[in-house]
């Protein structure tokens, strides 16, 4: 599907973080990984998901770049691009997480997100030098209206433009055909927590 007329795509201020996390949690919460990691309860999922994002996507903003996607100014999607190097999050941002996930979740939900943090982080450093895209989502009401597709397109565009590898994961079988589409091929594939994981790269 074709992306409105009306979409735009611009890189994103530490102003519109916060905003930028919040729909993140909203769009991402359903995922398998974060239902099995979070629970069944949606609004957890949501807020534990904004919680941990919110100091990554700042420095992401800094270090690399956060798009989002905008109908007027209603933010309706975002995607970010970590720079080689800047992939995991800093121990400061882990620490400054941890009081907010412990009351979303527990301390057997924080080992679930241990484990699967360690699984993503071991198949990054196996990874080509590269970029590293994500998180990305779209507002659930915005879906399948190619908004994902279009800033997808931007972070491979930055991908040629700066002449390296793009990195990512997934736990859906959708999103990797979508992948495929943009040049992305599987390296690996793992369960994670339970859940079927995919890890692709763009050379």
């Amino acid at each position: 599907m074709s992306l409105s007329p009306s979409v735009s795509i611009r890189r994103l201020t530490d102003a519109q973080i916060p905003a930028a996390s919040a729909l993140l949690g909203r769009g991402m919460r359903d995922n398998p990984t974060h239902v099995q990691a979070f629970g069944n309860r949606p609004e957890r999922r949501e807020r534990a998901l904004s919680t941990m994002f919110a100091p990554f996507m700042r420095r992401q903003a800094v270090n690399g770049m956060v798009l989002g996607a905008f109908i007027g100014e209603e933010l309706v999607g975002v995607a970010g691009l970590s720079l080689p190097g800047q992939c995991q999050p800093a121990l400061f941002d882990k620490l400054r997480v941890l009081p907010g996930l412990l009351t979303f979740i527990g301390p057997r939900g924080l080992w679930r997100v241990y484990r699967w943090t360690r699984v993503w982080a071991r198949q990054d450093a196996r990874a080509p030098r590269h970029v590293h895209l994500g998180p990305m989502a779209v507002a659930p009401e915005r879906q399948g209206q190619g908004i994902g597709s279009a800033l997808f397109q931007r972070l491979c565009d930055e991908l040629s433009e700066r002449g390296l590898a793009g990195y990512l994961e997934t736990d859906l079988a959708a999103n990797v055909r979508l992948y495929q589409r943009f040049g992305f091929t599987t390296l690996a594939e793992q369960p994670v927590i339970g859940v079927h994981h995919w890890f692709m790269c763009r050379r």
